[in-house]
């Protein structure tokens, strides 16, 4: 009998295919998987309002790793089980400093998803799915100064999402120039979740970190989980996880340190990684 009791799905990438859609054989693997026992919960770099709650339910997925491990929920009920967000005054000298420069920043906040007015426009520039662009744009509050609404408020920022419109040459110089601020930051740290942007926590959270949480809450084993993913946010978890799975449409760095590759997430690539180490 295989030993596989919680399994781990990144959405976009991942569980998702470039439409946005969860598949009816990613699904029908899922609800089998749930069925037989196992546990099977969502990472993602989105915060709690870019989940698909209503098919979680449907799916009887009832934990979420969210913002890359800097808050976990059980869903529907937006339960906050672990919150590990930037405090008030970091997330405003943070936010601040990167303004200097020409990008999209979200601030993920409370689960929410904020953005501000001098940079919405941007997003229609990136280089990004017309998938993802819509739930950017569908998800997120608009605030006309954000630094400025997170002081007054006194809000903590679990996760910056930055993204960034590539120059006339198909290069990302202001995502260069970005790097170099964040690492003036020691208090965070920085990956990719793809199409070259930049999320930012802070320091010393991961997917991972949430991972072993949930196993602690729900008394599972490292051992006895298989992490799926598609991009350098999903490194670690697939490192940390007892078997790591890299979608086939993964980032080669992923795919180096993954136990095993997939199918891609436009050929079902979760169902069969179900598929292949659970039944």
């Amino acid at each position: 009998m295989n030993s596989v009791k919680l399994i781990a799905l990144d959405i976009d990438g991942t569980l998702y295919n470039k439409d946005g859609v969860i598949t009816s054989y990613n699904k029908e693997m899922i609800r089998k998987a749930v069925e037989n026992g196992i546990t099977v919960i969502i990472s993602t770099g989105r915060p709690y309002i870019g989940l698909p709650v209503d098919e979680m339910k449907e799916l009887g997925i009832q934990y979420a790793i969210t913002a890359n491990g800097s808050a976990v929920y059980r869903v529907p009920e937006k339960e906050l089980l672990l919150d590990e967000s930037m405090d008030t005054d970091l997330s405003v000298r943070l936010l601040r400093k990167l303004y200097t420069q020409y990008l999209h920043i979200d601030a993920f906040i409370n689960g929410d998803g904020y953005t501000q007015f001098s940079t919405s426009e941007l997003t229609n520039l990136l280089d990004i799915p017309d998938s993802l662009k819509k739930y950017i744009q569908t998800t997120r509050k608009t605030i006309t100064d954000l630094a400025a609404y997170i002081e007054e408020h006194k809000l903590c920022v679990s996760k910056l999402t930055l993204n960034f419109a590539p120059d006339a040459d198909g290069s990302y110089t202001t995502r260069e120039k970005t790097k170099e601020i964040l690492d003036t930051f020691p208090e965070v740290t920085y990956v990719s979740g793809g199409f070259h942007n930049l999320e930012v926590t802070r320091c010393g959270i991961a997917k991972s970190k949430g991972l072993k949480f949930l196993c602690d809450y729900l008394h599972i084993s490292m051992e006895d989980t298989m992490a799926v993913g598609d991009s350098e946010n999903d490194l670690d978890i697939v490192k940390a996880a007892g078997i790591g799975v890299a979608m086939g449409n993964a980032q080669q760095l992923l795919k180096d340190s993954a136990d095993f590759i997939s199918l891609s997430n436009e050929e079902d690539g979760v169902a069969y990684a179900i598929e292949r180490f659970c039944f």
